[in-house]
């Protein structure tokens, strides 16, 4: 798990956002509405925090396991029961593309990261 927001660009997009109940970890991610985000900071519910819904290079949480690995240049989906990014579509959200390729065991990956994406 990212322990605080980890970008790899100065080129990113953002929107401001009330916690949600429990509270938010920087680095976390989450889905508001139909845009994932990544938490800038951690805050106690109801205050407002930033959160990256855009990102050149973004090094995000990913769901280890030996079948996940994510080859460069693949598309990205968001698991919001796993808060973490995965290469299954199923019910999750696309957020993005690969940058570099991830084997399945490791527990994060680089993506050129876009929490806005209609499918």
């Amino acid at each position: 798990m990212i322990t605080g927001i980890q970008m790899r660009s100065d080129k990113y997009r953002s929107m401001t956002i009330t916690v949600p109940s429990g509270g938010v970890v920087g680095g976390a991610m989450n889905l508001i509405g139909a845009t994932v985000v990544v938490y800038f900071e951690t805050k106690a519910v109801g205050l407002l925090v930033a959160g990256v819904i855009g990102c050149d290079k973004i090094l995000l949480p990913k769901i280890a396991g030996s079948a996940l690995a994510m080859a460069q240049g693949s598309k990205v989906y968001y698991d919001n029961s796993a808060k973490a990014v995965t290469p299954t579509i199923g019910a999750n959200t696309l957020c993005g593309r690969v940058i570099e390729a991830a084997l399945g065991p490791d527990a994060t990956v680089l993506v050129d990261f876009n929490g806005t994406v209609q499918a």
